[in-house]
């Protein structure tokens, strides 16, 4: 039997918070997939224009706007079920993964510090444009993650 001091409980409680925290991101992932399945047939410029409303207003040379604008303004494109997937499979294997973390069948640890890692050098991209304090707070609570998922996989 093992003995768990301070610190293994402190970090065993961030390690399930973190889980839930992934729980209830990919659920929200998941019902925004769905969102976006009803809105198949809306013309992408449309959608695309509403959601980047900000970064134009805030950086109109944003490296993402100047590759997506000429192919949304010119693109007779439609929300297409593939973006709704998108969403709701990246959902389902955030919800997934962190129930297997939570679990502790071994194989999730690494395959989830890997999944998190490349959206963290996606998110380290986007705040070198956009310096935004809640992507650097995202970029923060996703390395707090990795360590937690890390210190328990190390653990085991």
């Amino acid at each position: 039997m093992k003995i768990q001091t301070n610190n293994s409980l402190v970090y065993d409680a961030l390690f399930r918070i973190g889980m839930w925290w992934r729980i209830l991101y990919g659920f929200f992932r998941i019902a925004f997939g769905f969102v976006l399945w009803r809105l198949v047939g809306t013309p992408l410029a449309d959608i695309f224009y509403k959601l980047m409303r900000h970064e134009l207003v805030e950086d109109p040379t944003d490296l993402l706007i100047q590759i997506a604008n000429p192919f949304v303004q010119h693109s007779s494109l439609t929300v297409t079920y593939f973006l709704a997937i998108y969403f709701v499979f990246w959902g389902i294997v955030d919800v997934v993964l962190s129930i297997n973390l939570l679990k502790k069948n071994l194989w999730a640890f690494p395959i989830s510090i890997v999944l998190i890692g490349i959206f963290i050098l996606y998110e380290v991209y986007r705040f070198s444009y956009t310096h935004s304090i809640v992507l650097a707070g995202v970029i923060i609570v996703d390395l707090a993650l990795i360590w937690v998922i890390r210190k328990e996989y190390l653990q085991k």
